[in-house]
């Protein structure tokens, strides 16, 4: 169960540095001038933490799981944030796409010994 929570904490933290990126650009390209930016230094260890985090995951669970899980919660996060801060739309269909991608991460956890 430690692993799962390790895997989706990981996952949470790329969805955030991901959102926190989506504001600081407001729609501009990337460039090395954004490197001065205390914020878009906030994003790239928010993703560094959770790339250690997943590599300390890889270290003791198996890849298959790790992997799908985190693409899993990357859909759910992604949705969520989505709708929170962007004001997306989505209907039914979606919703059980993002449905579909809980029922995975249950699926692809049950019955593991960790």
């Amino acid at each position: 169960m430690q692993f799962l929570l390790l895997i989706i904490l990981a996952q949470a933290l790329y969805s955030g540095g991901d959102l926190v990126r989506k504001f600081i650009l407001h729609g501009q390209d990337f460039d090395l001038t954004l490197l001065k930016s205390l914020p878009m230094w906030l994003t790239l260890v928010l993703s560094g933490v959770a790339f250690v985090i997943q590599l300390f995951v890889l270290k003791h669970y198996d890849l298959s799981r790790t992997i799908t899980i985190l693409a899993c919660c990357a859909i759910v996060f992604s949705v969520a944030l989505g709708i929170i801060f962007f004001k997306e739309k989505f209907n039914l269909i979606n919703y059980a796409g993002v449905a579909l991608a809980v029922v995975a991460v249950i699926l692809t956890h049950v019955g593991h010994d960790s």
